[in-house]
Parts: structure tokens; sequence; C-alpha cells
């Protein structure tokens, strides 16, 4: 399959950011068959963003797996998630917004995440900017939300809720480190317990049915550039 090649043979490449036709800034990498979708900026990636994403494992992902198995009930953790998700992870986040690329140069798959969020749910216009922010700025975030939707189309019937738990179970699959897999399990079993609130699994649904997936699904250019991290981007068509 075609896979971005520079790596095979020297440890980088020229490349030049500029603008594509639908305004969203790329990457054009010397000698790549396809650009790289944005440019990833290291001194966000290794500064505040990664600040942020480790907070939102731990004070979310890590303390709720640990709450359920000391045995606190569902719903009491459920609404310390709710707290930390509307309350101090969005403080985490403010510096963030500076930073922030506005919604016409982002990547087309954020973007319609982006428009879709506003319009089903302009409240939580803070969550959706950070975790927006988390997706333009890290592809290998980005790109694993865009490879599940490939596994949302192959249901015949698609229930929002299941049609995520089934995509993160073949995630586990596709992972090839063992640290990966053990990630999104944890993030499958913390996903699914806030699903089971009334509220966020209402806006959920919502939200996934005003998505148009085929402007979030992987583009070859995409799966070009995703075949060369450690993750099994072709996972349903061949047998590894």
């Amino acid at each position: 399959m075609p896979m971005v090649k520079y790596w095979k043979h020297k440890d980088k490449c020229s490349a030049k950011i500029t603008t594509a036709e639908d305004g969203s800034i790329i990457m054009k990498m010397e000698g790549e068959d396809y650009p790289f979708p944005t440019f990833p900026r290291g001194h966000l990636l290794f500064g505040y963003l990664s600040k942020l994403k480790h907070e939102i494992k731990n004070q979310i992902f890590n303390n709720a797996w640990g709450l359920l198995e000391k045995g606190i009930s569902e719903t009491t953790i459920i609404n310390k998630i709710k707290h930390k998700l509307f309350n101090e992870i969005v403080d985490i986040a403010e510096p963030l917004k500076y930073d922030a690329l506005p919604p016409e140069k982002m990547t087309p798959s954020v973007r319609e995440i982006y428009r879709a969020w506003t319009k089903v749910s302009p409240r939580t216009k803070a969550i959706r900017d950070y975790l927006c922010f988390i997706l333009q700025e890290d592809d290998a975030y980005r790109f694993r939300v865009q490879w599940m939707v490939e596994y949302f189309g192959l249901m015949p019937r698609r229930d929002p809720v299941e049609a995520l738990n089934k995509a993160l179970i073949s995630m586990e699959h596709a992972e090839v480190i063992g640290d990966m897999k053990e990630r999104i399990r944890l993030l499958r079993r913390i996903l699914m317990l806030i699903l089971k609130d009334k509220s966020v699994k209402d806006q959920y649904i919502i939200l996934f049915k005003e998505i148009d997936w085929k402007k979030v699904k992987l583009s070859e250019g995409d799966k070009y550039h995703f075949r060369g991290k450690y993750f099994k981007v072709d996972f349903n068509l061949f047998e590894y």
C-alpha cells in the first residue's frame, strides 16, 4: 500500500507550508505523493498541548478507572467527570485559545466536527474548542478518529453508541504497540461509562447524526501518511 517514504532513507526532508484549495493549511513534503494535512507545531505538541492531554488522561480516564475499581457508584464517577470536563480541564485549556487555528484553516475532518458541534451544542463550545484543538494539532489522535469512521459505515444499523463501542474494539486490535492497546481499552471503558448519562448520550447522538462522516473519514492522503506510524491502517482489508 502507498505510504510516506522519506523516513526509509533519511531522518528529515524539506517541506513547504501552504494552503490547500479548500483553505486548510497543508505541508508539501519533498518527494512525497500527498501533502501532509496541517503543520505540526512542535512548541505546542511538547508544550501546552502535552500538558492538556496529560491532564485529560489523568484527571478523567485514569482517575475514573481507579474509582470504578474501588467500587464507587457510576453516578458519582460520571458527575466527577462532567465537573472536570466543564471546569478544571477548560481552565487548563484556556491559554491554548490564542494558538488555535480559525475553522476555515483547519483540516476538512476537524472543520466538519467543529461545524457540527457548533450547530448542535453551542453551550459546550469550550469543550469543542479544546478537543478540536487536540485533533487539529496532533495527527496521532486525528487519524485514529478518522479511521473509526470506516467501522461506523460497516454497521448495518448505526446505533451511535454501539458504533463507537465496536469501532474502539477494532481499534484496540489495530494498534501495534501494547501500551496503545491498553490506552484504547481505558478510553473505551470510560467513554462507555460517560455515555450512560442520559444528557451526555442525547447530545452525543445528536452530534453523531449531524456530522457528515464522509468529510471526516481518512482520505487517500491521510492513509498515505498514517501508514508510516505504528498502526494497522488497513486492518479491515488484510490479515496481520
